[in-house]
């Protein structure tokens, strides 16, 4: 996927010493949760975004010449495990998730890169004594062209989708009817 970059990011990009980092935004039950990869806060799009350092780590993202879905995966390391059943609570599936690659050069180069935006899919919790993992994974918006759309032509589905719209008013007393096409 081709990717609009601006002058300062693509100056950035070709410069001799380059500083890197991840942005992530994940909307959750309780509002959203804005981590970057460094150390203390960052201000960037009008946000504050927490400093995770090593705990925020972010699977490879992908990207397919074929246009197949590709998901990532996201990890938070050091939860303490009393605050386990709370992040179970906050988590909801189809909630929205983005990930930017950033530079820094005295602060923010402009406009940090979109790399991936998907929805919240399933969180997996790998406990291990006192602390525990989080591993939440987000699954690109293409893998909606692989559902089936479960619609009927019926009144019901209809009326669910369009209130008040009469165009399959009729379909159930049509069903059992029996024409005659052409010449008796």
């Amino acid at each position: 996927m081709s990717r609009d970059l601006t002058t300062a990011v693509a100056n950035e990009v070709e410069a001799a010493e380059v500083q890197p980092f991840l942005l992530f935004e994940g909307e959750f039950v309780s509002g959203y949760v804005r981590a970057w990869s460094g150390i203390g806060d960052l201000v960037w799009n009008s946000q504050t975004w927490t400093g995770t350092g090593t705990l925020l780590s972010i699977s490879d993202i992908q990207e397919t010449s074929d246009g197949s879905a590709q998901g990532i995966t996201a990890t938070l390391s050091g939860v303490p495990s009393a605050l386990i059943s709370l992040a179970l609570q906050d988590v909801r599936q189809g909630k929205s998730g983005k990930v930017w690659l950033g530079f820094l050069n005295n602060g923010i180069v402009d406009d940090p890169v979109l790399l991936f935006e998907g929805r919240l899919d399933v969180p997996v919790i790998n406990e291990s004594g006192d602390t525990a993992s989080i591993s939440i994974s987000y699954e690109s918006r293409l893998i909606d062209l692989q559902r089936q759309r479960e619609h009927l032509y019926t009144d019901e589905d209809q009326q669910g989708l369009f209130a008040g719209d009469l165009g399959c008013q009729f379909v159930t007393s049509i069903q059992e009817i029996t024409l005659n096409w052409g010449k008796t």
